[in-house]
């Protein structure tokens, strides 16, 4: 990830009415299917706009990292958590070249408006702690001009985002609209081969 462009001054505008009116973070976790009992790793989580929506789905059994390179924001939802006391979302700190979690550790892991602005590190990432079977959310902004985002010259096409996602072995399952300015892809991750043993003979 770019060095954080977001602190906690910007919370309101992460946290608006507007933006929920935009990418309701309910409609995306119930197209995703998210589950009681899973655990969602949510990489550039921001102020925990889609974070703590997750943690709810998820419940007492599930967990959700929220993870951001800015230091000041993860103090934000972690903050936020223990005043709500909400134990299954943890905040991690994290930089663009390592997510200090464990490998295939999440059922989902999620992109949220941050997949044009990343390193490829960041990607391998969070590829890296999602499990085999388990499933890639990737959030942008559609290319072309809205009343808020990012230059439309800084963003990914739907179709430029799934060729660049699907060079990480990634296989797409799901697309769709959130809201009228940004694109939703689902990807998978896919299981190990399993190939059948040659058989030696013993003669």
């Amino acid at each position: 990830m770019r060095e954080p462009s977001w602190s906690q001054k910007d919370v309101p505008c992460l946290n608006s009415a507007s933006r929920r009116a935009t990418q309701d973070p309910a409609v995306l976790w119930s197209r995703v299917g998210l589950e009681s009992g899973q655990v969602v790793v949510d990489v550039g989580a921001g102020s925990g706009y889609f974070s703590f929506p997750a943690a709810s789905r998820v419940g007492e059994a599930g967990r959700v990292y929220a993870v951001d390179v800015s230091a000041d924001l993860v103090q934000f939802v972690r903050e936020r958590a223990e005043r709500a006391r909400i134990r299954n979302v943890q905040a991690v700190l994290s930089t663009p070249e390592r997510i200090p979690l464990e490998d295939a550790v999440a059922d989902v892991t999620l992109l949220a408006n941050v997949f044009h602005g990343i390193p490829p590190a960041t990607v391998l990432e969070a590829v890296r702690v999602l499990r085999p079977g388990g499933r890639l959310v990737n959030v942008d902004w559609k290319k072309e001009p809205s009343p808020e985002g990012p230059d439309v010259r800084h963003r990914l096409s739907k179709g430029e985002a799934e060729a660049a996602l699907s060079a990480y072995g990634l296989s797409r399952l799901d697309s769709f609209d959130l809201g009228p300015y940004h694109y939703v892809l689902v990807f998978e991750r896919p299981l190990p081969s399993r190939r059948p043993r040659r058989l030696v003979s013993a003669e």
